[in-house]
């Protein structure tokens, strides 16, 4: 039912949000695909494995495989989530076969083929003759550099669906002060910030992109960057990778002195619709972050650094979609003596947050009073969650731990009666009397608003 309610509000176009797609992402492999050691959480598609089989074989090199032939190895798998251990596939690289079904046919079926995973980044210099590498170049202030990356991970930003939103190869420039830059200015008449994180290198060489009207991705000339120390490094930071890769170091160089820049550390990693989250394996938010809905930041969640963020299975969150529900009348019967007025859903649901990630939703109607719930599906009801106006944005904010529906709501007036009440008269006092006087009963006053069961901490005003 609430599925249904998803897709149709999104075919309609009541409201513009972001649904997550069914698969087609960094993580999907399918039949034959590259995958590598330290790879975790990956979906294994249909077709991967030949029907009936739950098994995968490896065989040395050179074997001639059959039905017959005994394998030096298998495992059972599972397709999803599914990780290249080190102890299981680190020392039996190559093809694996979906067995025992797979491997009886005529031409055995590839289920994948695993790599050890390999990374170097190299600084680049953009000169008037071309482009060459600059680890025995002398760099002055003024050279035109970029960066080269030479991996074997390109299969996996060849995979169906990757988005440039996702996961890849992060470079960093940091300066002997300490600085850290994700983002460098380029020769455009106006500079552009280029980041230099985020990168999917397609193939074995790739380049981080130079920008339209610039002939480079940092320009050294630039008056933000003076004299001092440089040096870069890169992580693989795609699914679970950056662990087992490790910091890829690069070169080190000193350009002639120029005025001290004084850049920001990147700190906050912000995002539309959907975003990737920078977590640990353990779901620890390595960066503060902030997700607006794709229908014009009505809503947000804010999640601050050190904050652990799991999916259904208690593992690490990777992703956080926010979108606008147009119509919640399906998800369930609306909480008594309330008006729904705005809602949203957090996906994916039932995903946690410890401590507590803030939700905000603007608001931008009349009514004095506002109250927020959220909509807990075991018990397939509305529960209050304490919220609080903030005035300074125009926010309704609440902390919360569960992703899911949440409803922004008004109380509902009560209905004028068309005739006033009669008021009866003084009741006349008997001289006997066997049974109590009755009492005449008074209009009830406006209804309370509904206070909830307080799962919730309170947020200050800011």
């Amino acid at each position: 039912m609430r599925l249904q309610l998803i897709l149709f509000t999104f075919f309609i176009g009541l409201v513009g949000f972001c649904i997550l797609p069914a698969g087609a992402s960094v993580a999907d492999v399918t039949q034959g695909s590259t995958v590598f050691v330290g790879e975790e959480g990956l979906i294994l598609n249909p077709g991967v494995l030949a029907a009936g089989d739950t098994q995968v074989a490896w065989y040395p090199s050179g074997t001639s495989v059959s039905a017959t032939t005994v394998p030096e190895a298998t495992i059972t798998v599972s397709s999803s989530p599914f990780a290249v251990t080190p102890v299981e596939f680190g020392s039996r690289t190559g093809v694996w076969y979906s067995y025992p079904n797979g491997v009886a046919k005529p031409t055995p079926h590839v289920a994948f083929r695993v790599e050890q995973p390999e990374l170097n980044v190299k600084l680049w210099v953009y000169t008037p003759g071309g482009g060459q590498d600059a680890t025995e170049y002398k760099i002055i202030a003024g050279d035109k550099l970029g960066f080269r990356m030479e991996t074997n991970l390109y299969p996996i930003f060849n995979r169906p669906g990757v988005s440039a939103s996702e996961p890849g190869i992060d470079i960093y420039v940091e300066t002997s002060e300490g600085t850290t830059y994700s983002a460098l200015y380029d020769d455009a008449p106006v500079p552009n910030a280029v980041p230099i994180t985020n990168q999917h290198p397609k193939t074995a060489y790739a380049f981080v992109p130079v920008q339209p009207g610039a002939t480079c991705v940092w320009d050294t000339g630039n008056p933000m960057y003076g004299v001092g120390k440089y040096s870069y490094y890169a992580y693989a930071n795609v699914n679970g990778l950056k662990d087992v890769v490790g910091r890829i170091e690069g070169d080190a160089f000193t350009p002639p002195a120029q005025p001290t820049p004084t850049p920001e550390v990147p700190t906050l990693i912000t995002g539309t619709g959907t975003l990737a989250l920078d977590t640990t394996t353990g779901g620890i938010v390595q960066t503060d972050t902030i997700l607006y809905d794709q229908a014009g930041f009505m809503d947000y969640v804010s999640i601050k650094k050190g904050t652990q963020a799991l999916n259904t299975k208690a593992q690490r969150l990777t992703s956080l979609s926010l979108f606008a529900v147009g119509d919640p009348e399906n998800i369930g019967p609306f909480p008594e003596n309330e008006h729904p007025f705005s809602t949203c859903f957090v996906s994916p649901e039932q995903s946690s947050f410890s401590p507590s990630a803030e939700l905000g939703i603007r608001i931008s109607d009349n009514s004095a009073i506002h109250n927020l719930y959220w909509w807990n599906e075991p018990a397939g009801k509305w529960y209050a969650v304490d919220a609080e106006m903030d005035n300074n944005d125009g926010f309704l904010k609440a902390a919360i731990t569960k992703s899911g529906y949440y409803m922004m709501t008004y109380p509902v007036i009560p209905t004028k009666a068309t005739a006033e009440p009669t008021i009866p008269s003084e009741p006349t006092i008997p001289t006997e009397s066997t049974a109590l006087p009755t009492t005449a009963q008074t209009p009830l006053g406006f209804l309370g608003i509904l206070t909830g069961l307080g799962a919730f901490a309170l947020l200050k005003k800011k």
